[in-house]
C-alpha cells in the first residue's frame, strides 16, 4: 500500500476539508442535531440537504447556491456489520458540500481531485473511481454519464482505473418513504471514489471496486442530482434547479492518511479499544470475537456518547429508545463475552470516550453520568432477561432429554426472550449442548422474509 505524504488527525481531516470548500466560495453551515426532526424514527444518517434547508442561511428562502458542513451521522443498519468490518462505524463523521445550479461536472471533479491529491495528498495511483455506465431505473432507461468518465480522464486519472458500473451502484434515487408518494422523487448519477490497498488482498483476476474483498475503501461519494422520476407514471424530466453533493467519510480518510488497517486504529478510536484490551482476563470466546467486542464497546460508547448529547432518551421501547438499548445491550452482551467485571471500568471506558469525543462534539462531557446511568439501569433489566431465557432454555433440554438446539429454538430465544446469539453460544458450548449457527442463520433469513412479507 502507498502511504500519503502527511497523516493528519481525524479532526484535522474534517477542519481540512471545510477550510478548502470555504476557499472556494461555499459558505460554512452547522451539522444538524442527530435526533433531527426529519427522521423522527430513528437519528441523522448522512449529510444531505435536510442540513442546508434549514440552516440560518435558508430560512425563508435560500441566498446562496454552495455550503459546506461537517455533519455527525448514526447508522443503525450498520450495526452487525461493526467489529466484523475493518470500514463500517455506527456513529460516524460526514463532511459534505452541495452546489445548486447548473451541474459543472468537469469543475467539480477537478475540485474533488485537488481535494484528495493536494490537501489531503493522496497519491494518484492509489485511487480508483466509479462512474454510472447506463441502464434502467424505475422503468426508465438513463443513458452513460459519459461526462463525468471523460471529467475523471481530464484531471489524468488512469482509464484502467476508471470503472462504469450499473444503476445499482452509480445511480442515486431519493426513495419515497423520505420525501412521501405524492411528490416525484429526485435521482440522478452518482460517482465514487476508492482507495486500493493494495493487490496483496485482491480476491482474484477481476477484483476491481465494487467486489466486497477489501482491497478497495469507497471514502468519497458524489451525487449529480438533474432529474425528477415519477415512479407511477414513469415520466422523467430535468430538475429546474439541479444540484451537486459530495461527501467524504472522515474516519474512512482517517484510515488511509494515518496508514492503519482499519478504523478501529485511527487516533480517535484506538486507545479505546486498547483501554478494553488491557482489562481482559479470561474471555469466554476465541480471539476473532474477542477483537469484534473490544471493536463493538468501542464504538458504541462513541455513539452513546454523541445520542445522549443531542438529546436521545434513555433505552426503551420504540423508535430511538429502541435504538438506544440495542446499542446498550451491544455493549453488555460483548462485556459479558470478554469476562469484563468489576465496578471502574465501565466509568473508565465512559471518561477516556468523553475526553476523545470533546474535541468534535463538546457536549458529550456532560453527558457522561447519564450514560453511565442508562448502562447501569439497562444491565438490571438484561439480567432479568438472561435469567428467563436460561430458563426457558432448560425447558428446550430437557424435552426428551435432548442434547442440541434447532435453529428456530436459538431464533425464540434471540427474538422472544432477548438473549443474544453469541450468548447463547456460550451457554450452549458449557452445557456441552450441540448447535448448528447455519441452522440459526437459516432460521433468521426465514423469519427476517416473513417480517418483510407482513408489511
Amino acid at each position: 500500500m502507498i502511504l500519503p505524504k502527511q497523516a493528519f488527525s481525524t479532526e484535522e481531516i474534517g477542519r481540512r476539508f471545510l477550510s478548502y470548500y470555504q476557499k472556494g466560495g461555499y459558505e460554512a453551515i452547522p451539522g444538524s442535531s442527530l435526533l433531527d426532526p426529519s427522521v423522527p424514527m430513528s437519528f441523522v444518517m448522512s449529510a444531505g440537504l435536510v442540513q442546508v434547508e434549514t440552516s440560518a442561511s435558508c430560512q425563508g428562502g435560500r441566498t446562496g447556491d454552495r455550503y459546506a458542513l461537517l455533519q455527525n451521522c448514526f447508522r443503525y443498519f450498520d450495526l452487525d456489520k461493526v467489529g466484523r468490518s475493518d470500514t463500517h462505524l455506527s456513529l460516524f463523521q460526514m463532511p459534505g458540500a452541495f452546489a445548486f445550479g447548473p451541474v459543472d461536472k468537469r469543475e467539480r471533479i477537478a475540485r474533488i481531485w485537488s481535494l484528495l491529491t493536494q490537501v489531503y495528498a493522496l497519491c494518484p495511483e492509489t485511487l480508483w473511481v466509479t462512474y454510472f455506465a447506463g441502464g434502467e431505473v424505475a422503468g426508465h432507461p438513463f443513458p452513460a454519464d459519459v461526462e463525468t468518465q471523460q471529467a475523471w480522464q481530464s484531471v489524468g486519472l488512469d482509464p484502467r482505473r476508471i470503472v462504469g458500473l450499473g444503476a445499482e451502484e452509480n445511480f442515486w434515487k431519493q426513495g419515497a418513504s423520505v420525501v412521501g408518494e405524492e411528490h416525484v422523487p429526485k435521482c440522478g448519477p452518482n460517482t465514487e471514489v476508492f482507495f486500493d490497498r493494495g493487490p496483496q488482498r485482491s480476491c482474484g483476476p477481476g477484483c476491481r471496486p465494487g467486489c466486497g474483498c477489501g482491497r478497495f475503501v469507497e471514502f468519497l461519494n458524489t451525487l449529480f442530482i438533474t432529474w425528477h422520476i415519477d415512479d407511477a407514471s414513469g415520466v422523467v424530466r430535468p430538475l429546474e434547479e439541479p444540484f451537486t453533493e459530495t461527501v467524504i467519510g472522515t474516519e474512512r480518510v482517517a484510515l488511509l492518511l494515518q496508514g492503519v488497517d482499519s478504523v478501529f486504529d485511527i487516533d480517535s478510536i484506538r486507545p479505546l479499544v486498547d483501554h478494553v484490551h488491557n482489562r481482559l482476563v479470561s474471555p469466554a470466546v476465541p480471539a476473532e470475537e474477542c477483537r469484534r467486542c473490544e471493536r463493538v464497546l468501542a464504538d458504541h460508547v462513541r455513539a452513546l456518547l454523541f445520542l445522549k448529547a443531542d438529546g436521545a432518551s434513555s433505552p426503551g421501547k420504540g423508535g430511538r429508545a429502541r435504538l438506544m438499548r440495542k446499542l446498550v445491550r451491544g455493549m453488555l452482551t460483548c462485556e459479558k463475552l470478554l469476562g469484563l467485571s468489576g465496578e471502574e471500568w465501565v466509568p473508565s471506558l465512559v471518561e477516556l470516550a468523553g475526553a476523545l469525543c470533546a474535541a468534535r462534539h463538546a457536549p458529550v462531557l456532560s453527558v457522561r453520568e447519564g450514560v453511565l446511568q442508562d448502562l447501569e439501569q439497562e444491565r438490571q433489566r438484561f439480567e432479568e432477561t438472561l435469567r428467563a431465557g436460561r430458563r426457558c432454555l432448560e425447558r428446550m433440554l430437557r424435552r426428551r432429554e435432548r442434547r442440541y438446539l434447532s435453529g428456530e429454538e436459538m431464533l425464540e430465544l434471540e427474538k422472544h426472550y432477548g438473549v443474544p446469539v453469541s450468548l447463547q453460544e456460550v451457554m450452549l458450548q458449557r452445557r456441552r449442548v450441540q448447535y448448528s449457527r447455519q441452522d440459526y442463520q437459516r432460521a433468521y433469513v426465514r423469519w427476517r422474509r416473513a417480517l418483510v412479507g407482513s408489511h
